[in-house]
């Protein structure tokens, strides 16, 4: 049991000044302590107190009988302590938190150098020389090198040719075919367009080259004047135009659509004997044809043509099988006579 000083709190704790003695503590007038006490480690102690503060700020709240064992500094009062055999009266609070942070730095070590427990210092020192030799190259850039190298190590250099070039003829040919694909339907679409441009200009030539003839043909049986175009409309209906070997052909045809001959030799129908069977047949649409004065037609040799003036189809000077077919086919008799006449069988 420890004794306190009065007024002192039994949980007040404060630095034991101790002054060793043959027969118990010492005042530092020399006088001898009526009554030594034994702390609880076994160390006597001062009698009246149970010990002395290191630092006060007020030099009242000591035991008078204390008061000359401190010295003021700064306005506190620090306990004067002579050091020896190593100990000494020190601020323990700046070592302490040094001391906290040396052993948190040590256990940061530690934590660091497992990593490298059992490690040989020689054979690390060789390694981080190597590792020095390649200069800037990182751990990540000289794994990736090493498991690139494994990887093309294990490679045939015949085969990875092969496969290569391989690849490479593939992927031209993807670009071949895509651009020639390209190319391939920038040709159709053009071939498309002149296509259509040439039907319609052929179409366009086709009718031209109809109404040209039609025209033409019409205006030589010489229809009267209200009748031209009622006339062109009828010739028309029985002409078609088409293409062969390039030129544009005009055909007649007959009431059921197929190309009219004129005779077993397949001479083909024209626009001309279309004009003259349609005069023939519906003559009050043209005009009459002029009467011809008396006297010899030539190659009549003075004979007055047979027909009462009819011009005679079959004579070489007037020959004209469209007037013949029509003859034979309308006026058999006069068709015979002027045969006949022209010496014709």
């Amino acid at each position: 049991m420890t004794n306190r000083a009065p007024g002192r709190p039994r949980n007040d704790r404060c630095w034991l000044l101790r002054f060793p003695g043959p027969r118990g503590y010492r005042r530092p007038s020399g006088g001898m302590l009526e009554r030594p006490f034994i702390t609880r480690g076994g160390m006597p102690r001062i009698s009246g107190m149970d010990m002395l503060k290191a630092v006060v700020t007020d030099i009242n709240t000591v035991d008078e009988a204390h008061r000359a064992y401190y010295v003021e500094k700064n306005g506190k009062f620090f306990l004067n302590v002579t050091p020896a055999e190593g100990f000494e009266l020190d601020d323990v609070k700046g070592l302490k938190t040094a001391l906290g942070a040396e052993r948190n730095n040590v256990a940061v070590l530690k934590e660091q150098l497992k990593p490298y427990e059992g490690l040989d210092a020689g054979a690390a020192r060789t390694a981080i020389e190597r590792v020095a030799a390649f200069g800037d190259i990182t751990p990540d850039a000289a794994r990736t090198a090493v498991e690139t190298a494994e990887r093309l190590s294990k490679l045939d250099p015949a085969k990875e040719a092969d496969r290569i070039a391989g690849e490479k003829f593939e992927a031209l040919k993807g670009q071949l075919t895509a651009q020639w694909t390209l190319r391939e339907t920038e040709l159709n679409t053009q071939v498309k367009n002149a296509t259509a441009t040439v039907e319609s200009l052929t179409g366009q030539l086709q009718t031209i080259m109809a109404d040209s003839q039609i025209k033409s043909e019409v205006a030589k049986a010489n229809p009267l004047d209200d009748a031209r175009d009622a006339v062109e409309l009828l010739v028309s209906k029985f002409v078609k135009t088409s293409m062969k070997d390039g030129k544009v052909v005009v055909e007649v045809l007959d009431t059921n659509g197929n190309p009219r001959i004129k005779d077993v030799n397949g001479t083909p129908f024209t626009v001309a004997d279309l004009v003259a069977e349609i005069r023939e047949s519906r003559a009050s649409l043209f005009k009459p044809e002029e009467k011809r004065g008396l006297g010899t037609q030539p190659g009549t040799h003075g004979n007055p043509p047979a027909g009462g003036g009819q011009t005679n189809p079959w004579l070489k000077d007037s020959w004209n099988i469209t007037q013949q077919m029509l003859l034979m086919n309308t006026k058999p008799e006069l068709a015979k006579q002027l045969k006949q006449a022209a010496g014709a069988k």
